[in-house]
């Protein structure tokens, strides 16, 4: 398999303490009640808000580090990048173009939550958030970060897409996980 596809795998078995350094960049946002009310949400076939937003950060954080670049914003960035509170699948008329306009919607709630807990947004980790989703957001990413954070998403997402397209890939992959958690 690739290293990305390890990376990604890798996502599924965080914690706190093997993942320390990681944790020190996103634990003021991830554990707070906010955050974790992500939990119930689905983004990608079966595959929860929460777990899809760690794909996205954690992956962000070790390529960046990997790069050379702002590994502490990105990771931040990228926890935040998703920040909404709602199921986007929910018929909800105001749900309608959900990824045209939640990278807004995430960017409001990420800086309410930073005003909550005395944090502030850097511009760098703005830009992540309110650039995630370009080419439908039509204005570019501005920074290498952002730009980064913009490629693992749409990766992470194409990869929750296929693992839950049909019953057998997602059995396999979880039984896949499980065996590297042993």
């Amino acid at each position: 398999m690739s290293k990305l596809h390890d990376l990604y795998k890798r996502t599924y078995s965080l914690s706190e303490e093997k993942d320390e350094e990681f944790f020190n960049c996103v634990r003021d946002y991830y554990f707070t009640e906010e955050f974790q009310s992500l939990k119930p949400y689905i983004q990608h076939g079966s595959i929860n808000l929460i777990q899809h937003i760690n794909s996205v950060s954690y992956m962000s954080y070790r390529i960046a580090k990997k790069l050379k670049l702002d590994y502490y914003k990105t990771a931040r960035g990228a926890l935040l990048h998703d920040l909404f509170y709602y199921d986007w699948h929910d018929p909800d008329p105001s749900h309608r173009l959900h990824g045209y306009f939640h990278p807004g919607f995430a960017l409001k709630n990420a800086r309410e939550l930073s005003r909550k807990n005395e944090l502030e947004l850097s511009p760098l980790e703005e830009n992540i958030i309110k650039r995630h989703m370009f080419p439908l957001t039509v204005i570019p990413p501005k920074f290498k970060e952002s730009i980064l954070v913009c490629l693992v998403d749409k990766y992470v997402a194409t990869k929750e897409i296929i693992i839950c397209s049909s019953e057998k890939r997602s059995k396999s992959f979880f039984k896949e996980v499980k065996g590297d958690n042993k």
